[in-house]
């Protein structure tokens, strides 16, 4: 597996990437395991190494910044929030996110206000691979795979998410059409074949996932699901990586 860790402050993962595309997932998660333990400092990159550690595909300087820049207004749109009970104040994940095509460079810093989503975590974080988001396909897969990972127990490699349906279609920016028919054919069956599908070295995500869906009290509804996973026995992570957030 690869070195490239995601870890972030669990608040992270009540903000939906409303409207991101595959391709800008996997450039936002490599941007930010590129920023963790940075605080506030400016940090520039190629555009080599994002483009490796993304796993991005296309070819052309100009595609790639582009696809960069898409993205970075895709997040500038996202609301975040600090808020405490005398203060409200909407806030940019970065201060800084300058895109230079003629040194093929990206220059990334964090706002002060929020350096401490990618590092004064604590104990209240979500950890996973890189190279797992990027083998994913679908945008539904990934969001639901880093909202499973935080409910990760490090110690037995399983995992499970007990959710309200209503709070899971806000979480992961499921349109309000959605019957629970789709959600079923395009998300749960999706995400359960790409989670468990073996690549060509053997290797999967989760070696097993499970849905149950709770009901109402009364009437037909489902009010909840209750999200199953666990990883493969054989995906072993030393313990100090995932305290220290390697």
């Amino acid at each position: 597996m690869s070195n490239n860790i995601v870890r972030y402050n669990n608040g992270l993962n009540g903000v939906a990437l409303r409207k991101f595309s595959s391709v800008d997932m996997n450039l936002f998660w490599a941007i930010c395991s590129k920023m963790k333990r940075k605080q506030t400092n400016k940090e520039v990159f190629t555009f080599a190494e994002i483009k490796e550690i993304s796993k991005y595909k296309a070819r052309g300087i100009e595609l790639f910044a582009n696809d960069i820049i898409e993205m970075a207004d895709k997040l500038g749109a996202l609301a975040f929030y600090f808020e405490d009970e005398h203060v409200w104040e909407r806030l940019n994940l970065f201060q800084r996110f300058l895109v230079d095509k003629e040194n093929e460079t990206l220059t990334v810093q964090v706002n002060e206000q929020f350096e401490f989503i990618l590092n004064s975590i604590g104990s209240n974080f979500t950890r996973f691979e890189l190279e797992n988001m990027t083998k994913l396909s679908s945008s539904y897969s990934k969001e639901l795979y880093r909202q499973l990972m935080q409910h990760r127990d490090r110690n037995t490699k399983k995992g499970a998410w007990f959710v309200k349906a209503d709070d899971f279609r806000e979480l992961l920016a499921i349109p309000k059409s959605y019957r629970m028919t789709d959600i079923d054919r395009q998300i749960f069956k999706v995400a359960a074949k790409e989670f468990t599908k073996k690549d060509d070295s053997g290797n999967q995500i989760f070696s097993s996932f499970r849905v149950e869906k709770v009901k109402a009290r009364s009437g037909n509804r489902i009010s909840s699901f209750k999200i199953y996973f666990a990883e493969p026995e054989t995906f072993k992570v030393p313990l100090h990586n995932w305290l220290e957030g390697n």
